[in-house]
């Protein structure tokens, strides 16, 4: 049984549980992502690569959404200039599948 993974998806390092959603940056669309393994920990025991595994896991895509608003504003003192303006970053909600 497979307790969890640390693996590199668009150049970042995550933990991921098995049937657990999580979110990383924007992957485009797509249906399935396979990725690389730094470490896997099954039954207890962990494997470690130098860098990668041999093993490839595979992520099932379930939905892009978009993230929290993050608004920045600009002032300069005595100069009358305000500036506020807002982003909103596109992320891609992952759950991982094993693949057998």
């Amino acid at each position: 049984m497979l307790d969890y993974v640390v693996c590199e998806v668009a150049g970042k390092q995550y933990k991921i549980i098995p049937n657990q959603p999580f979110v990383v940056d924007y992957l485009g669309d797509l249906k399935k992502l396979d990725i690389a393994v730094l470490l896997l920990s099954e039954a207890g025991k962990v494997k470690v690569g130098n860098p990668y595994l041999k093993e490839k896991l595979s992520l099932d895509i379930v939905e892009n959404i978009r993230g929290e608003k993050i608004r920045v504003s600009k002032f300069h003192a005595k100069a009358n200039y305000r500036k506020t303006v807002g982003h909103k970053s596109k992320l891609t909600k992952v759950v991982l599948s094993v693949k057998k």
